[in-house]
């Protein structure tokens, strides 16, 4: 979390295997009955054993994550950090369990202290990416047995009611180890304890697809997705996560994880009839979510015919959307009919370099379309590789398999985290900006709350004031539209 994506960290084979805690003693479970029993069940029906949902859906479930407050020792201030949650308006706080030794010891003087303010506390750890012994200090003092975590989470629940909640960060770079098997074991080692307690993965909105789906959603209790770029990418991922096979929205997607050939695709076409050559402009909005320098590989184009008449390297540049304007007078001379075709090509393979190209606001004056962009289903699909679309005639969602997944939109609230994700300026303004549409989309439905990431809660906080004004506008609303 809070790193450049470019390059997802390989694991090593001995923390694939790292389901056992080698720094500290062995002890029999009390619980070893029991979480037997629940392994079993969960392999048997293959849905997770929750008591009843999870507490965010009981009500808003409104969050702030990290940047927590310390005092000159390297202790956490928890007075401190419960007063200036309670000032910002929120009502559930991630605890970081990573920046300091002590940080487990000081979440148990925490969760008494925010119980008393009405605040819930999800417990979130780093996973084996940010833990090697090479890298990151891991989470202490369990480090990467997280068989060893959902134990003693739950069991400090029982004791701290308040803690309703736990996340694992990067949850599907790491998804090796974390596998729906996995998983499943964490889950069962945890709710033979406490059923009530929810696990949920932070993921990235390009991770969450149909597959990420189909794999998981009987093992977890949500998802946490991090830095929407806009308020469409909120309702893209909320219709996945209700099991939409392939949501039909106007993109193209190489995941990550995944290795790619050189001249592997995917594309989108639809026929068009010429009706004019002389004035031909042609515009769209594009927006890819890559803005590193790794250049040569993924190239965006738009083709007439089999002629490409426009084409970008996905490296450089920002997540921003961007207009395109050609002039098609060329492409289209002594042409009555031309087909159409946005495509994703990687001029060389790649073995982990994901992306997603998004489009929308198709014009050409000179054409009449057979579908817009705004009707992805009827546009044709070709590809060649392991390339995901969004384009073409998807299958409808199998009623007799209902999916839903809640989830919790995580959005920048630090500067650095900001400008790296949604480009400059990364000022005040822009990050309250997101919070609100975020807590808009909580409003209308479309996901579950919102949480936002390393919020400075120092008192010379340039951001905190605006942005607890959009979360002190949204309580008082009753969960509509945000005050401007």
């Amino acid at each position: 979390m809070g790193r450049p994506r470019t390059r997802q960290t390989e694991l090593r084979g001995t923390l694939l295997e790292a389901t056992e805690y080698t720094g500290a003693p062995l002890r029999p479970s009390p619980v070893k009955f029991f979480v037997c029993w629940f392994w079993l069940a969960f392999s048997l029906t293959g849905t997770t054993l929750s008591a009843q949902p999870p507490p965010f859906l009981s009500s808003p479930h409104l969050a702030d994550y990290d940047a927590e407050l310390r005092q000159a020792d390297g202790h956490v201030d928890t007075d401190a950090m419960v007063q200036r949650l309670q000032e910002l308006g929120v009502n559930t706080y991630y605890w970081l369990v990573w920046h300091g030794v002590h940080d487990w010891d000081d979440l148990k003087l925490f969760l008494p202290k925010a119980q008393r303010a009405r605040i819930a506390v999800w417990v979130y750890l780093v996973p084996p990416s940010e833990g090697t012994p090479t890298r990151d200090p891991a989470s202490e003092p369990f480090k990467l047995d997280y068989l060893r975590w959902a134990e003693e989470i739950a069991r400090l629940s029982l004791h701290d009611t308040n803690l309703t909640g736990w996340v694992i960060d990067d949850f599907y770079e790491n998804h090796q180890l974390f596998s729906p098997d996995y998983v499943r074991r964490m889950q069962a080692t945890a709710k033979a304890i406490n059923p009530k307690l929810a696990f949920l993965p932070l993921m990235y909105y390009p991770e969450l697809t149909a597959r990420f789906v189909d794999d998981y959603h009987n093992v977890i209790d949500g998802v946490v997705a991090a830095y929407p770029t806009d308020r469409e990418e909120i309702n893209e991922a909320r219709a996945t996560l209700n099991g939409a096979p392939a949501p039909s929205f106007p993109s193209f997607t190489c995941p990550w994880n995944t290795p790619t050939a050189t001249g592997d695709y995917v594309s989108a076409s639809v026929a068009a009839s010429v009706v004019s050559t002389n004035l031909s402009p042609l515009s769209f909005a594009e927006q890819d979510d890559f803005s590193g320098a790794t250049a040569g590989y993924h190239f965006k184009q738009l083709l007439i015919d089999d002629r490409i008449v426009w084409e970008e390297d996905v490296a450089g540049g920002t997540r921003a959307w961007h207009e395109v304007t050609l002039d098609l007078a060329p492409a289209l001379q002594r042409k009555s009919h031309v087909t159409v075709t946005f495509r994703l090509l990687d001029k060389k393979g790649v073995s982990n370099f994901g992306v997603r190209w998004r489009l929308k606001n198709l014009k050409a004056d000179g054409l009449t379309l057979a579908a817009g962009l705004n009707d992805p289903p009827r546009w044709r699909v070709d590809r060649h590789g392991p390339f995901e679309t969004g384009f073409g005639n998807r299958n409808k969602p199998d009623p007799g398999r209902p999916v839903h997944i809640p989830f919790i939109v995580m959005t920048a609230a630090s500067a650095d985290e900001f400008k790296l994700r949604h480009g400059e300026p990364a000022s005040p303004e822009r990050i309250a900006e997101w919070v609100r549409f975020s807590l808009q989309a909580c409003a209308d439905g479309q996901c579950d709350g919102v949480v936002t990431y390393c919020l400075d809660k120092e008192p010379q906080s340039p951001a905190f004031p605006l942005v607890q004004k959009a979360f002190h506008d949204y309580n008082k609303s009753g969960s509509k539209e945000p005050a401007n």
